[in-house]
């Protein structure tokens, strides 16, 4: 299988670890959090092996295509442009967090609008770049990061001031009742494979079915990634002190040192490494809603300048800025909780459009 659909998979894992996700898990640490990792991990690799596969049946073509083909004018403009929607608000979510993230660590004096603007002038010129020339940009990100990122974590896991017990406190609540705002949560992080409604388009013959053992892998990864991103703060702030932090990851890192690093503070070196993942997570989400939205539209040039992705990362961009502004950050979180239940939902439907529309393809 082609490891850019891997690369996609680890991508979305990685760039949930830190912000709104673990912040939602932490809130319901002692009310039924494990019992909702475990269900949300479940019902995600269904999504994932029937979403895959059925995208798999139709090599070279994006989601956009298999739709417009085998459904209704009126669904498929309805539907594609519903799905390109909640792409921008996946990118949204990650541009507003580390907006703030920013604000907070790094420049506390930069004014917001600039980061704002800063942020935007990365994310729109990249997302209108050619779909391959992003995977790409993809691939270099998460091999200079990636390393480092799994050094982070195993230091996190022999950090001298994880306690243990805290974490197993955690664990006697496995059985208590889960939470649809914490399954929405968790599943958001092992989402990646939907990416595949556009990168599909260029992967093409390289793909393969999706078999139940590297099922199994994905499956594997994304328990470590989650269980992670919620006990590592417990451990090292504890059960109490993790819920006092906004972004527990970033109180969590800066716990820890290398001692004959040429950069002493973890948290320098974790910050620099999820700007950078971020930046590419919210390129690649606006990059599909973008081909998703502008896919129900005629091509509109203007001396070989197309103008439709250009209205549409504008209006992005105008949205964004306001949203920021006009939304606060506790509206922003009560927000994102309400997202991630609706994407599961909306995962679920778009499965079984696309089992219906594989079903309609063998009859035509």
């Amino acid at each position: 299988m082609s490891r850019y659909f891997y690369y996609l998979v680890i991508l979305n894992m990685l760039a949930n670890v830190v912000a709104l996700v673990p912040s939602i898990l932490i809130e319901g640490r002692l009310n039924g959090t494990v019992s909702s990792l475990m269900i949300a991990i479940v019902i995600t690799l269904i999504y994932c092996f029937v979403f895959t596969n059925s995208m798999l049946k139709f090599p070279g073509k994006g989601q956009p295509e298999i739709i417009k083909a085998y459904m209704p004018q009126w669904f498929s403009t309805v539907y594609l442009f519903l799905l390109g929607v909640l792409y921008f608000f996946s990118t949204w979510f990650v541009l507003l967090s580390f907006i703030d993230i920013t604000k907070r660590f790094i420049n506390p004096e930069l004014p917001t609008l600039y980061i704002t603007i800063l942020f935007l002038a990365i994310i729109c010129p990249g997302a209108l770049m050619g779909t391959e020339k992003t995977l790409y940009a993809l691939e270099i990100v998460l091999i200079i990061s990636l390393p480092l990122i799994i050094g982070i974590f195993l230091k996190a896991y022999i950090n001298e001031h994880l306690n243990w017990d805290a974490i197993r406190i955690v664990f006697t609540h496995s059985f208590d009742a889960p939470s649809i705002d914490m399954i929405g949560a968790a599943s958001y992080s092992l989402l990646g494979f939907y990416y595949i409604s556009i990168y599909n388009r260029v992967l093409k013959h390289r793909l393969k079915r999706l078999g139940l053992w590297r099922l199994v892998l994905i499956g594997i990864a994304g328990v470590v990634n989650i269980f992670t991103s919620l006990l590592i703060p417990i451990g090292v702030n504890g059960v109490d002190g993790a819920g006092h932090y906004i972004y527990p990851w970033f109180s969590t890192a800066d716990t820890m040192r290398i001692e004959f690093g040429f950069i002493e503070r973890v948290l320098f070196i974790f910050l620099l490494l999820y700007i950078g993942i971020s930046m590419i997570s919210a390129t690649i989400t606006c990059h599909i809603g973008l081909e998703h939205v502008k896919s129900i539209f005629p091509e509109i040039k203007w001396k070989e300048i197309k103008i439709i992705p250009l209205i549409v990362v504008t209006l992005f961009s105008l949205g964004s800025i306001l949203g920021y502004f006009l939304l606060s950050q506790i509206q922003v979180y009560e927000l994102a909780k309400v997202f991630f239940t609706l994407l599961l939902f909306a995962g679920a439907f778009s499965c079984a459009v696309l089992l219906y529309v594989v079903r309609r393809s063998k009859q035509k």
